[in-house]
């Protein structure tokens, strides 16, 4: 599958998605003004990917500074996927960044990752 990579905007992240690598990122700030025009086709391409064998690992790397609700509505789908495939039995790590002193993006992080039985949830510093 092919990588997906589309640079930050000015609403929009960075995504930095390599299927070969089991590696996907979401970097900068998301508050797109069409959510679905900018996410449908990258997470599609993601739940095909995730449709194949569990035989590889699969990283997130989520260092969104700042999201918007409707922003927040597809992190949870994503990793509402990302722990289905982790109950199927691949191995799911999914690192949360936050600046050291950003409390809201932590406190966010702590929320997702306390929905997550079988993915492994990991806070992170940026320094």
């Amino acid at each position: 599958m092919e990588k997906i990579y589309i640079p930050a905007g000015k609403r929009t992240p960075e995504l930095n998605f390599d299927f070969e690598q089991g590696l996907f990122q979401f970097i900068g700030e998301s508050y797109p003004e069409n959510i679905r025009e900018f996410y449908d086709h990258p997470i599609n391409q993601f739940q095909k990917w995730l449709d194949g064998p569990v035989d590889q690992d699969l990283q997130v790397h989520f260092k969104l500074f700042y999201f918007n609700s409707s922003s927040a509505k597809v992190v949870m789908e994503f990793f509402d996927s990302v722990e289905e495939s982790a109950v199927n039995g691949r191995k799911c790590l999914i690192k949360w960044f936050h600046a050291k002193d950003d409390d809201n993006i932590k406190e966010l992080g702590e929320e997702f990752g306390s929905d997550m039985s079988s993915a492994n949830f990991e806070l992170c510093v940026m320094d």
